[in-house]
């Protein structure tokens, strides 16, 4: 797919536009969970996927990460335990 790296396309999440090169390995090395989403209609990124990565692999690339704010109070609470030792 690097073929495809240079194309541009808008990111919902970031609101401005983003090569797909960006969209393949923007979380650890791993494409974006809203890759299928945002590239379905331009490139054969569904195929990309299976050529890439087991179906385990895509469940887990594709899941919607947790909300920030939960991130954000599960660390808190870590902290506090933490702390209360």
């Amino acid at each position: 797919m690097e073929q495809f790296d240079k194309h541009t396309g808008y990111c919902r999440m970031l609101g401005h536009d983003v090569p797909f090169s960006y969209c393949r390995q923007v979380q650890e090395s791993r494409p974006c969970f809203k890759i299928l989403d945002c590239w379905f209609d331009k490139l054969p990124v569904q195929e990309y996927m299976d050529r890439h990565y087991s179906k385990d692999e895509q469940e887990d690339i594709l899941k919607k990460p947790t909300p920030k704010i939960l991130t954000l109070v599960d660390l808190i609470e870590k902290a506090k335990n933490r702390n209360a030792l």
